[in-house]
Parts: C-alpha cells; structure tokens; sequence
C-alpha cells in the first residue's frame, strides 16, 4: 500500500483536563466513525494501573509493553493502515515523557503513516473547572480530578514537544471542540 493510501497517526498531547478526548472524538465525527479510532490514553493507562500500582516498580514497564501491543495492532498492522488512528495523550518534556512519545513516532514511520502531532493548550482557569466536572469524576477512569496536583504540574511541567514533524497548537480555551476538530482536519487533508 502506497504511504499516500496510509491514514495518519494523530498524536494530541495536552496537560490533564484540556479537551484531548472530546476533541479527538469531535475528529472522529467530522472524519467519519467508520474511518476513524481514537484511543484516549485511559486505554492505555486504566488496564495497567490495574495490576501495577503508579508506585510499582514494573509501573512503566508494563505500561510499555501494553502501549507496543496497541501500537502493533493499530498503527504498524497493515489492516489498520486505512484507519484515522487518534491518540491523546499527556507527556512532559523529560526523558520519560521523550521516550514514550517517540515511541507513537516510530510506529507511524515503521507502518509508513504520517505522523501528527497536535499541541492542546488551555488557560489555568478553564483547565481547573474542567477536571472539576462531573463527567469526569464520575468518568470510572483514573482521569485526574486534583487541583492541586494539575497546578503542580503546570507550574512545573512543559509539553513534550517534537522537532522535525508538521504540528499543531490549538488553544482550546475557549474554541468549540469542533472548530478546534476542524483546524485539526485541515492539517490532516493537507499531507494525506
């Protein structure tokens, strides 16, 4: 299959409590439900939290093993090629956070598939209100829901952020989720 047939591999990075999920579901509308997988990195984290504590030894470990399966299947199988494959995620700029975000990298150019990655950003305020609603407390996830520990992270944390590939920052302070979806989409059309 030639790598221009190849759907791409949407990356979306952004601190907790952004709009990751709901943008990249609002992806998958416009796209199309039919062409499009979003995998909300509570997919990816949830199952192997379950076994391994955050504080286990093995924590990181496991989650790479998981994280590779779910890459195999979904971004490096010829069978997923056709399929707008869309992840969120949240990764700092240190070496773990570079590590597992060039992990998505390298499954995109080992399947041939364009690569995307998509900056989220939010203000302070809008971000703390939204890891205090009620969707997401009650999501039975392990979405973060501490304020405290989201100003932690923002006053001491930056996004990872990749060099050498097409990208996108999108403040989704106050833009509609579709019209943040609709900025992401016209980059996806332009290296289809």
């Amino acid at each position: 299959m030639a790598a221009a047939s190849k759907a791409p591999v949407v990356w979306i990075n952004g601190f907790p409590g952004t709009g990751k999920l709901t943008i990249a579901n609002a992806i998958a509308k416009l796209y199309g439900h039919d062409k499009a997988l979003v995998l909300d990195n509570h997919k990816l984290i949830d199952p192997v939290e379950a076994r391994f504590p955050r504080t286990h030894a093995d924590y990181n470990k496991q989650r790479q093993i998981y994280r590779q399966a779910v890459l195999e299947k979904n971004v490096r199988n010829p069978s997923s090629h056709r399929q707008l494959v869309i992840f969120t995620d949240f990764q700092s700029d240190n070496q773990l956070g570079r590590d597992v975000a060039k992990e998505y990298a390298d499954a995109a150019s080992t399947a041939g598939r364009p690569f995307l990655p998509i900056y989220l950003t939010c203000n302070l305020e809008a971000n703390l209100e939204r890891i205090a609603s009620s969707d997401r407390i009650n999501s039975g996830t392990t979405k973060l829901i501490d304020a405290e520990v989201l100003r932690d992270m923002r006053s001491r944390c930056q996004l990872f952020r990749f060099d050498g590939h097409p990208d996108l920052t999108v403040d989704s302070t106050v833009a509609p989720p579709l019209e943040t979806a609709g900025k992401i989409l016209d980059m996806i059309k332009d290296v289809k």
